[in-house]
């Protein structure tokens, strides 16, 4: 009996790494940069906006930020917790964002540009 338990334990864990999003622990990302590490990673995106009581569409899918969680912290299944849904104002920027530290949502609006008077 013992030999079973330990055995389903094993199985479970091996499905659980195999299934986890490919993602540095304690970073933060655009769902367009998941994409890009690993197209795999569109599930675990997609269970977290879901989560995150979010739509699961194109936009949201490529143009929110999530964090990547590190092991021990509870996520559900998916590796990732959805943090913001960069809206049509703003866009995903995939590092530098944060000075330098992860993907943040960045205003784009060229209203938040200097103008330069000559």
């Amino acid at each position: 009996m013992a030999r079973i338990v330990a055995l389903l334990a094993t199985v479970a864990a091996i499905y659980g790494v195999a299934s986890a999003v490919t993602c540095t622990p304690s970073e933060t990302y655009c769902g367009s940069r998941l994409l890009k590490i690993d197209a795999n990673n569109r599930k675990a995106i997609k269970s977290s906006l879901a989560a995150g009581k979010q739509t699961a569409d194109d936009a949201h899918v490529s143009q929110s930020v999530f964090w990547c969680v590190p092991s021990g912290v509870p996520a559900g299944d998916s590796g990732l917790l959805f943090v913001t849904y960069c809206d049509p104002k703003n866009a995903c920027q995939e590092g530098g964002a944060l000075g330098g530290v992860g993907d943040a949502c960045s205003t784009t609006s060229s209203t938040t540009s200097p103008k330069i008077r000559r």
